[in-house]
């Protein structure tokens, strides 16, 4: 399907952080008109009054109707966007869902591993998983496309080009550490200033819930079962993750094989990033770039990818995404280059 001129999109969400971030980059993209933000717990004021420093200056609305749109882009808590994105998609929009309704091919699965009812199971299998970066992904035509999670798009980064070239045993190790504004803009006690300053903690030990998104892609891509230990950390930091990922070389696979795999697979995304030291979150901040790093130990392959977990990790790879779906230049509206320090 042509693109029309200029997308009218709407943002679903949109004064949570990941909604604030697809509202700030889509007001600059050049092939997009904003047109509605939905927002219930703000309606009725300005964007910029709810989002410091803002100056999109849009009314904030209640509810989630869409009506006159190309593009909805949900950034909503989980089951909210699958309960509405089948209505979406009949009104003609292209539904860009940033929460993990969709990411699960199989909605047992997603029940098993979230431990809800998925509100519309019959979509999960025509959703498109949106890493453009994977092999073989496609997403013309996508009328869902779900936007990976930041840990998978990490974690997934750090693994495929190894594991698809077969350099790798399928037996994974990934350690990952986040900022806290992956848990969302909402005050929890697990989030409180007090609670996390000055410390870092792993959680999600005993298999968090993103694994399952994981396993399903890096699956695909080495043709095979795949096993996956996986042991997220939250830092003391408002944005940016690190993971690292210790993969077993093949027999006969050298230090320059797992380098050469990795500089292959970023020469041809222009998102991506082969830095010749372990890369700073620091180095992404506010950008869509994933920086990795190959680096070697004692017989190990030792692979760190850095993203902000708020564009690359969310609405960038959204914009992204809608940037491939309706054939505009890949890194559109993207920021490619962060201010150091």
């Amino acid at each position: 399907m042509a693109a029309p001129p200029r997308l009218r999109a709407a943002v679903a969400g949109a004064t949570g952080y990941i909604g604030i971030q697809c509202v700030e980059m889509l007001a600059r993209h050049p092939h997009v008109e904003l047109v509605r933000l939905l927002a219930r717990t703000h309606a009725g004021r300005r964007f910029s009054e709810v989002v410091p420093g803002s100056r999109v200056d849009l009314q904030l609305d209640p509810g989630l109707d869409v009506d006159g749109v190309d593009l909805v882009l949900a950034a909503l808590p989980h089951t909210v966007a699958a309960s509405h994105a089948r209505g979406w998609m009949a009104s003609g929009a292209v539904v860009v869902d940033m929460s993990a309704d969709f990411r699960l091919r199989d909605a047992r699965t997603w029940s098993q591993w979230y431990r809800l009812d998925h509100p519309d199971p019959e979509l999960c299998a025509s959703a498109v998983y949106a890493l453009p970066e994977l092999p073989g992904s496609s997403l013309t035509d996508a009328s869902l496309l779900a936007i990976p999670g930041c840990y998978p798009t990490a974690a997934l980064l750090a693994c495929v080009p190894a594991l698809s070239a077969g350099l790798v045993e399928p037996d994974l190790v990934v350690d990952a550490k986040s900022g806290v504004s992956g848990s969302g803009r909402s005050p929890t006690m697990g989030v409180h200033f007090a609670e996390v300053n000055e410390s870092v903690h792993a959680y999600g030990v005993d298999g968090h819930r993103h694994k399952a998104e994981m396993l399903q892609e890096l699956r695909l891509v080495a043709g095979g079962e795949v096993q996956l230990t996986f042991v997220p950390h939250l830092v003391p930091m408002t944005r940016g993750i690190l993971a690292t990922a210790y993969l077993r070389p093949r027999p006969g696979v050298t230090a320059s094989d797992i380098e050469a795999a990795y500089a292959e697979f970023c020469d041809g995304h222009p998102c991506l990033r082969l830095d010749p030291q372990p890369p700073a979150t620091k180095s992404v901040t506010a950008t869509n770039v994933a920086a990795l790093h190959a680096g070697w130990q004692d017989g190990r392959a030792v692979i760190t990818c850095a993203i902000d977990n708020l564009v690359k990790g969310a609405g960038g790879q959204g914009l992204q995404a809608l940037n491939l779906r309706f054939g505009y230049p890949e890194t559109a509206g993207l920021q490619l280059e962060a201010s150091w320090p």
